[in-house]
């Protein structure tokens, strides 16, 4: 089990990591990750958007949060959720597979961002662009 939980931080404990240098570098020097689908076709992809409204929920700034991506912003605490159950389950149990309800919402999560990407492209609305 100790080595379960040590399997499953030390990912997480990496992850916080990077995201504090980006956001310190991100608020000092104020470049950001562009998107490099939106470089390459210019489309907005689902996840566009999504480093600001990490910088902006850190600030708590959470109309600015969902500005820049309002799908995503209100599917977080789902997928937080979901995720902290998982690696909860994982570390008691050593379960790695999603159970049904979890395959079911992961799917249903890409489709809704697929129906997002195509929408925020077709229909230039301001909440949808970031």
């Amino acid at each position: 089990m100790k080595q379960r939980a040590l399997k499953t931080l030390k990912p997480i404990a990496i992850l916080m990591a990077v995201g504090f240098i980006y956001t310190i570098i991100y608020n000092i020097i104020g470049f950001g990750i562009p998107c490099p689908i939106h470089l390459i076709f210019h489309i907005y992809c689902g996840g566009c958007g999504v480093s600001r409204m990490f910088i902006h929920l850190l600030h708590l700034q959470f109309y600015e949060a969902f500005s820049s991506n309002c799908v995503l912003f209100c599917m977080l605490p789902i997928a937080l959720i979901l995720y902290i159950r998982h690696c909860y389950v994982y570390i008691l149990y050593g379960q790695k597979e999603l159970n049904k309800l979890e395959r079911i919402l992961t799917w249903t999560a890409l489709v809704v961002l697929l129906i997002f990407t195509v929408v925020r492209n077709i229909y230039p609305i301001d909440i949808l662009v970031p």
